[in-house]
């Protein structure tokens, strides 16, 4: 089954920047018509970007601005939506928030976004409008989970543990769907990528996951776009990510994982004193 988009509705959370920026870029080739949705405060990068590929495909565009965590924050832009834009043939739940340190030394505030962002928007938006494409039995739904899903991760405590929801909970209503369904819902699972999102996050610049897989956002997204297309269950990019997370971590004993995570999530230095790499400057995808 190959899923088509040319003529349909898709809805992108966190669509400014990083991986939705660029996810809503393979959309637009194939024809889609593109909700994008952001922050408020990412309004003029937002605007930009649909006016871009409204020009360059000669698709329709429409942007919305809210919190997804804030009180019935993924129940009004269902609303908004389905007023303004109508039927949403595919829902990707991309918008998400990291936070590197010891669980015990998070900011409160960052624990609650974290919850409400990465796991709650997520289950409400799948929710609300997966029940008109069972009945219409087209569309698709893509939850943007991480490699993190896999394995716990000391350092990424909670991030592992919404992305670890993320995927139990994607790959569950998958098999809830009625035989020869042909909506889709899957998970990509991108290792550490180049996004502002990482940027943000607190992330040392020689924290070993990302000297391992850092990878180049639109190389990534493109081949998650092509495996939802193909309706992959989950898709992780790259070789190295797919030993690492779907065979290393699956074989290995538990406490072998275990160990393996806790050592690989250090900084270099922390077993080279002295050694540095340079920090990435900042940028917007």
């Amino acid at each position: 089954m190959m899923l088509e988009f040319k003529g349909k509705n898709v809805l992108i959370t966190g669509a400014a920047m990083g991986i939705g920026r660029s996810l809503s870029r393979h959309f637009a080739r194939d024809g889609a018509n593109l909700a994008l949705a952001d922050l408020p405060q990412e309004k003029n990068h937002l605007e930009s970007w649909a006016n871009e590929l409204q020009a360059a495909y000669g698709i329709n565009t429409w942007t919305f601005y809210g919190d997804l965590t804030a009180p019935r924050g993924p129940e009004k832009l269902y609303e908004d939506v389905i007023k303004i834009v109508g039927n949403i043939h595919t829902l990707v739940n991309n918008a998400g928030t990291a936070w590197y340190g010891l669980f015990r030394e998070m900011p409160p505030e960052m624990l609650e976004r974290m919850i409400l962002l990465n796991s709650m928007a997520y289950a409400k938006l799948t929710r609300l409008f997966l029940p008109a494409m069972v009945e219409k039995d087209e569309g698709g739904v893509l939850n943007l989970a991480s490699g993190a899903a896999f394995q716990p991760l000391p350092t990424l405590a909670l991030y592992a543990g919404t992305k670890a929801f993320t995927q139990s909970f994607t790959e569950s209503i998958r098999h809830e769907l009625p035989r020869k369904s042909k909506v889709v819902i899957s998970t990509l699972n991108p290792p550490f990528t180049r996004t502002p999102l990482i940027e943000q996050g607190g992330f040392p610049p020689d924290y070993i996951p990302k000297i391992l897989c850092y990878l180049d956002v639109d190389d990534m997204t493109e081949a998650g776009y092509r495996a939802f297309k193909k309706g992959k269950i989950r898709f992780v990019p790259g070789v190295r990510n797919k030993l690492l997370h779907l065979v290393i971590v699956k074989y290995l004993p538990h406490d072998a994982v275990n160990f393996l995570a806790r050592m690989l999530t250090h900084n270099l230095s922390d077993f080279l004193p002295g050694f540095m790499v340079k920090p990435i400057v900042k940028w917007r995808s």
